[in-house]
């Protein structure tokens, strides 16, 4: 059967693309690999901005967000709090948010197809054919595949981002138990002998904690170390893992920097497929959805005119390059690199959050890095507008030796 615009992937970023063109009265076919109610490796963690989009039920975002827990090796929890509505966030499980996020799209006019894993795809004149255990044919294809689809970003002669590795288990604890100790509160963990390049979390949801990590090279036994970390272990004892699909602990690749060229003739990626993630706390939901929104307005406009090739598209890609990348994701790689490739990770969380009690809007800045309340643009200015107290509380040697990191950050 023939298509307008067919999208693989049935994630945040692919089912927000599906609703767009659908409500635009084009025929769209939404195929996702997984079946319905599928397990994904997901903190859960999304900030109110994604309201911007669509209105979280209560009973999707299982818990709401209030504040956050900062935790390195030589500081304990160093909390802050939600001081605007826009600072808060939810934590909720990937399954139900999909399945809330598709059956919108469901319900917009889109055809959606689970269980369809595509094998290959072929781009000629006519159209796309993609092939699976059935084929399907369409003047487009959006690929929302997340990273577990490279091969078809390969088959295509398309760049695959950079990955690292995430792990995470689900550890089952009653609602109150949850309050008592975590709050409504996302914890972080800053230490480079966990994570080098990477952070660990706990973020609680209504009875359930997701426990994890990630970064370069992390393996099982990084994550099970996490777990005995003191803050976790003690929070933990007596809990078990939740168990979906046979699985107790489960690991997902993660992207690590937006590819160069995320379109061609008749083909657009986004979402993680395009590596569109923060590189700090490696949040990527709303970013895939910003992608998936974009995407499907470049291929509105694409259908109107009846041209899907590399130029008509390339507008897809300019468009990422102004809402996503010079106002956020450049300075999060700016950031990034200070962070994690300076050797300075938990001494410039600990200079930053003691600068930041004293200084409310280098607070509301630190809050900004997990909530979005700010562009990446504005923590790194206020970031380097406090340089002279930031090499005060480091210390003269610390600060010499993290200038060539610091030039090379300022460059990107």
């Amino acid at each position: 059967m023939a298509y307008d615009l067919i999208i693989v992937g049935g994630g945040p970023g692919g089912a927000t693309a599906a609703k767009i063109a659908a409500e635009n009265g084009l025929n769209v076919l939404l195929l996702e690999a997984g079946e319905e109610g599928r397990y994904k490796c997901c903190a859960g963690g999304i900030p109110v901005t994604n309201e911007d989009f669509t209105p979280i039920p209560h009973s999707v975002g299982e818990r709401e967000i209030t504040g956050g827990v900062i935790v390195t090796p030589k500081n304990g929890p160093m909390e802050f709090n939600a001081t605007e509505e826009k600072d808060k966030g939810y934590c909720m499980f990937r399954t139900d948010f999909d399945r809330f996020l598709v059956d919108i799209a469901r319900d917009a006019g889109a055809q959606v197809t689970y269980g369809f894993r595509a094998k290959g795809i072929e781009i000629n004149s006519g159209g796309v054919l993609i092939k699976g255990h059935e084929e399907y044919r369409s003047k487009c294809v959006i690929l929302a595949t997340g990273l577990g689809g490279a091969h078809l970003q390969r088959g295509l002669g398309m760049e695959v981002p950079p990955m690292i590795t995430g792990i995470q288990a689900e550890f089952a604890i009653p609602e109150s138990a949850i309050t008592e100790q975590f709050g409504n509160r996302v914890w972080e963990f800053f230490d480079r002998t966990i994570s080098e390049h990477g952070v660990a979390w706990a973020f609680p949801k209504r009875d359930a904690v997701s426990i994890g990590i990630l970064g370069r090279n992390i393996k099982i036994r990084d994550f099970k170390s996490f777990l005995r970390y003191s803050f976790i272990k003690d929070k933990l004892n007596g809990r078990e893992m939740k168990v979906f699909g046979c699985h107790k602990i489960w690991a997902a690749p993660i992207p690590d920097k937006l590819i160069a060229k995320p379109y061609r003739d008749r083909v657009m990626i986004i979402g993680d497929a395009c590596g569109t993630a923060d590189p700090i706390l490696y949040e990527g939901i709303y970013q895939a959805r910003l992608s998936g929104k974009l995407a499907a307005e470049i291929f509105c406009k694409a259908y109107e005119e009846e041209d899907f090739g590399e130029n008509s598209l390339s507008r897809y890609h300019n468009l990422l390059l102004k809402h996503l990348y010079k106002e956020e994701l450049r300075y999060s790689y700016k950031i990034h690199t200070l962070l994690y490739h300076s050797g300075f990770l938990e001494k410039i969380i600990n200079a930053a959050y003691s600068m930041a009690q004293e200084d409310p809007e280098m607070m509301q800045s630190m809050i900004a890095l997990f909530t979005r309340s700010q562009t990446r643009k504005q923590i790194w200015k206020v970031m380097l507008s406090r340089k002279r107290k930031l090499i005060k509380h480091l210390g003269i040697s610390s600060s010499l030796r993290l200038i060539p990191t610091l030039f090379r950050a300022s460059r990107i």
